[in-house]
This record gives C-alpha cells, sequence and structure tokens, in this order.
C-alpha cells in the first residue's frame, strides 16, 4: 500500500504481484473502491504487475473533494504511474473509469501501452438520468438511489446467482460519501469523448453488456468508429457492470488481449 499526492489529493493506491512483469493499470467505477476488482485480480497477476488507486474521495483516498473533470482523473493516474517510475503501462477502466482510461490514452499516448475500456461509450448515460440521479443524491444522499440503481447495474440472473457479490457492491456505494460521489456524478455529466477518442492510438477493446441501460442512449459501439485500432466483446446478458458479470471469463480474455501483439 501506498499513498500518492496528485494536486495535492492524497490518492490510497495498492499494487499486486511481481513488479518484474509488464505493468498493468486498473481504474475503477464511480461509487466503489479498488476492491472492485478483487474478482479479477488472481487471474490479471498471473502475468502483470497490477497497480489499482481509490478515486478522490472513495476507499482509503479520503479528503475533501473539489468539483473535478475526467481530465482531473487522468491526471491522478499518470500520477499513479509517475510515482511507481512506470513509463508505459496497459490500462483498463470500467465506466467512469474508462472514461478516464480513454482520456489517459488521448492525452499521454506514450504512457498507453493497450487499452480495454467497458461499459463506456462516447458519452456515458443521458444527460437527464444524471441530472435526476444528481437530484436525489442530494435531496437523499447516496442511499436514496442504492436500489434503483441494482436493475441498471447488474443482470437478474447474476442478482440471484451470486447474491454475496451483490451485498459487497452495495456496501462499496452506500459507503462512497455523498461529495464524493455528487463530483463524480458531475464529472460524467461533462464529460465527452468526442475530441479525445480519435487520438488513441492504443490497441483497444471495447467491452459491452449486452443490456446496459447505460448505453442505450449512446452505444458503446460509437467507439469503434472513433477509434483508429479497435475492436469490440459483448457480452450477453450483462448490464453495466459487465466486468462483474462473469470476471474469471473476462479476466483471461482481458489478459490474452492484452499480451497478444496482433490482437485477439
Amino acid at each position: 500500500m501506498a499513498t500518492v499526492l496528485s494536486s495535492d489529493f492524497p490518492l490510497h493506491v495498492e499494487t499486486d504481484g511481481d513488479d518484474r512483469r509488464p505493468a498493468l493499470l486498473l481504474i475503477n467505477p464511480l461509487g466503489t473502491t479498488l476492491d472492485f476488482w478483487d474478482p479479477m485480480i488472481d487471474t490479471f497477476t498471473e502475468h502483470y504487475w497490477v497497480l489499482r488507486f481509490d478515486l478522490r474521495g472513495h476507499g482509503s483516498s479520503t479528503g475533501v473533494v473539489a468539483p473535478y473533470g475526467i481530465r482531473d482523473i487522468a491526471s491522478d493516474a499518470i500520477a499513479v504511474l509517475d510515482a511507481f517510475e512506470v513509463e508505459r503501462a496497459h490500462v483498463v477502466g470500467s465506466s467512469m473509469g474508462s472514461l478516464v482510461a480513454a482520456t489517459m490514452a488521448g492525452l499521454y499516448p506514450s504512457r498507453i501501452d493497450r487499452l480495454v475500456l467497458a461499459a463506456v461509450g462516447i458519452v456515458l448515460g443521458p444527460d437527464y438520468w444524471w441530472r435526476s440521479t444528481i437530484e436525489r443524491v442530494c435531496a437523499g444522499g447516496v442511499e436514496a438511489i442504492v436500489d434503483h440503481l441494482d436493475a441498471i447495474l447488474f443482470s437478474d440472473a447474476w442478482r440471484e446467482a451470486v447474491p454475496d457479490r451483490l451485498v459487497i457492491a452495495r456496501q462499496m456505494f452506500v459507503q462512497t460519501p455523498e461529495d464524493s460521489f455528487l463530483a463524480g456524478a458531475n464529472a460524467i455529466l461533462d464529460a465527452d469523448l468526442t475530441p479525445i477518442a480519435p487520438a488513441i492510438r492504443a490497441a483497444t477493446l471495447v467491452i459491452v453488456g449486452e443490456d446496459d441501460p447505460m448505453l442505450r442512449h449512446s452505444p458503446a459501439t460509437e467507439l469503434l468508429d472513433v477509434i483508429p485500432d479497435s475492436e469490440a466483446l459483448n457480452v450477453g446478458g450483462a448490464r453495466h457492470r459487465v466486468l462483474l458479470e462473469q470476471p474469471t471469463v473476462l479476466a483471461a480474455i482481458i489478459s490474452e488481449f492484452l499480451s497478444d501483439p496482433d490482437g485477439r
């Protein structure tokens, strides 16, 4: 465990695996901690030195959270790589973490090897949904939206099959401070990858849940039209937390993509 300062904000960072292996940076969704990756971490560490960090105001990255944009979190991620003297890394993101990962790849192309973007499009969800969600959290706290989010984030089959994992996911969410959630939600509301995506030069795998309600407004396939070297993987029946629906299988697919110089 380590603490990295980025723009005076302390970020909690953990590393796993052998630091002699290629570096893999994981970037979490809003409302989660770095523990989001636990179901995939064993597969990843078979091949990579894994770095992951709690977003501003999440988990152990505690502090007063001022308004920020996605580019600020991309700068946080670069600060993590700098702190561990990583010149170049594979990057995997999910949801808001994918907005950050794509922004990193567009702004800092020399730092990114291969890129995996899960549960994201050019934008992430319709503006009206985020505005409504922000209003509900302002009125009743993060707890006010947890039950509503279950059906958006997870398929019915997943919730029934692994109720213990659902409990963990809900706990991470409700433990997110209100100011941290609101700062992230507003950053997502303002985010648009239109000017960034064409600058991405990293080979990119886009992973999408077939039934992801957050991507009906802006399908993930739109990214394939603007990222020059990209391909997609559609996961049948999965919703927005697609990486958690089949973590072992998807971690193996991601690892294969990252390690194959000729693509999958």
